[in-house]
């Protein structure tokens, strides 16, 4: 009878100790809606909204900057809860822009204004960016004449959805190149006995239907870039404590012939702010046609 008691509080322990972590990966993939409080009009630019399905059929809210009839295309990508009026996108869009580029700034599924139920740290997400290509093409665009330039999961993202589309550049800022890696030994910095709790929160991610966070280590797409010759552009602040510089070296390593600006002073997605970045940005897209 003892022995059977035992058992019963094991799994009963058992059970609490996954369901706690099932609350935070919930938490950490929830929705992060909010509406825009800024447009591309504050950068002087006119702009269209537009609805694109990504190709699983989840409605993406976006804005599509044009320019003439030029035949370039720029897609920003925001990362994890960020959104397409985010300060480095719209303080980057009219570098593009200026050069000829037509812009299309999304929200990714779950966040901003775009449908979805859940955010995937750049699983799901992958088949936003490949619906914006797919609408793109429907425009009359070439994808070889598309760049996707992504920040932090969006960087990632367009990583992992590059490969076998023959995209003309990879833009990626402040990126992660192996998920997992990233958060082992982190949990701590997002909730209370994070340490404790991590591998209940690795597990239970796999326990959510169409997600499998294990899955999400864009340095194995970025080696399938160098393979296919697809320009590669690494953006990392040696000071980034949110990614840190290692995740860009990471990258760097899958893929030796990218060119790789590492910044020292610089946060999170701040590399906007220094003074070369247009100048380095636009350097890397002539020498990448």
């Amino acid at each position: 009878m003892m022995l059977r008691r035992m058992l019963v509080l094991l799994a009963a322990l058992s059970l609490g100790y996954l369901g706690v972590g099932l609350l935070v990966v919930l938490w950490m993939t929830g929705p992060k809606r909010r509406p825009p409080w800024t447009t591309p009009a504050s950068v002087g630019l006119e702009y269209e909204e537009v609805e694109i399905w990504s190709t699983d059929r989840v409605r993406l809210r976006c804005w599509w900057v044009p320019a003439g009839d030029s035949a370039r295309v720029a897609v920003l990508v925001p990362g994890w809860g960020g959104y397409k009026f985010d300060e480095h996108l719209l303080m980057t869009l009219p570098v593009y822009h200026d050069a000829g580029y037509g812009v299309l700034l999304l929200d990714l599924r779950a966040q901003g204004e775009s449908d979805g139920s859940r955010r995937t740290l750049g699983y799901r997400e992958v088949r936003d960016v490949r619906g914006v290509l797919a609408w793109l093409v429907q425009r009359g665009y070439r994808v070889s004449s598309v760049v996707l330039h992504g920040w932090s999961m969006g960087g990632a993202t367009v990583l992992r959805a590059a490969p076998g589309t023959s995209v003309a550049a990879v833009i990626e800022e402040a990126g992660y190149a192996d998920l997992p890696f990233l958060l082992r030994g982190r949990f701590s910095e997002f909730v209370p006995f994070g340490a404790l709790l991590e591998p209940a929160i690795l597990l239970a991610g796999r326990l959510l239907p169409d997600f499998d966070p294990w899955d999400v280590v864009p340095r194995r797409e970025a080696k399938k870039l160098s393979h296919e010759g697809v320009p590669l552009f690494i953006i990392h602040s040696a000071d980034d404590e949110a990614v840190p510089y290692e995740q860009g070296k990471l990258l760097a390593a899958a893929y030796p012939e990218a060119t790789v600006w590492k910044l020292d002073g610089y946060g999170h997605v701040e590399a906007y702010e220094h003074p070369d970045y247009a100048r380095r940005l636009l350097e890397f897209l002539d020498t990448s046609r």
